[in-house]
């Protein structure tokens, strides 16, 4: 991945099979992150899957803190990260807008999601807050990836985003939020415009250009601190 980094590819895992076809697999964006991390800034991959946004933001130079709650994904997580010496602490859990515990999907690989309908049959994780994961931290970018329940990662960082604590974030964008929580992009978009945050989508060269925030994409979203644009 990227200039230095190095992934165990399976073929049938479908977020290692694209680092096979591209590096980076999602261009445009990870063309973005390597305009604006520095050695030494502070990366948060939430839903890390095998590791491939940790991967290129190690090789950016980042410390990074990977957050990935599925057990098989974590196996190929952690293979990843001992393949390579950058500075990447692996969490074993989700990410919520509390502490605590809850179901994930089995058998569905790099789309397996938080399962919140009563009585729903997964594995039982451990779930924490990004708040938590931060502490008193800043953090340059933190890339948010968890198949529709990204509002409930934001509603768990309230305090990092009041005091701007973190610079960019990618966020998923497409409909899973209504499948999941049953609801569309419309809430996370609203919670950070609250705190500030401009909305951009990043061009092949990594540019990241003013976009609209209304419906749903294929393509993540970028919510930006003016500061960092």
């Amino acid at each position: 991945m990227g200039r230095s980094g190095r992934m165990w590819a399976e073929l049938h895992c479908a977020a290692a099979s694209k680092v096979v076809y591209a590096n980076p697999p999602d261009w445009n964006e990870m063309q973005a992150w390597r305009r604006i991390l520095r050695p030494g800034d502070l990366f948060v991959d939430v839903g890390s899957n095998v590791g491939a946004y940790a991967l290129w933001a190690g090789d950016c130079g980042a410390e990074v803190i990977a957050i990935e709650p599925s057990p098989e994904a974590v196996r190929r997580l952690h293979a990843n990260v001992r393949l390579n010496e950058f500075a990447i602490t692996v969490r074993e859990c989700g990410l919520a807008d509390h502490p605590g515990q809850c179901t994930l999907s089995t058998g569905e690989d790099s789309t397996n999601h938080l399962r919140l309908e009563p009585g729903a049959v997964g594995d039982t994780i451990e779930v924490d807050t990004l708040d938590n994961i931060l502490g008193s931290r800043f953090a340059v970018g933190v890339k948010i990836d968890v198949e529709g329940a990204e509002r409930l990662v934001l509603d768990g960082a309230r305090r990092a985003l009041e005091q701007r604590r973190i610079g960019v974030l990618q966020i998923e964008w497409n409909a899973r939020s209504r499948s999941v929580l049953g609801e569309d992009r419309g809430p996370v978009a609203a919670i950070l415009a609250g705190y500030g945050y401009q909305f951009a989508r990043p061009d092949r060269l990594g540019v990241l250009r003013d976009t609209e925030v209304s419906g749903v994409s294929s393509r993540d979203m970028f919510a930006v601190l003016p500061e960092y644009r």
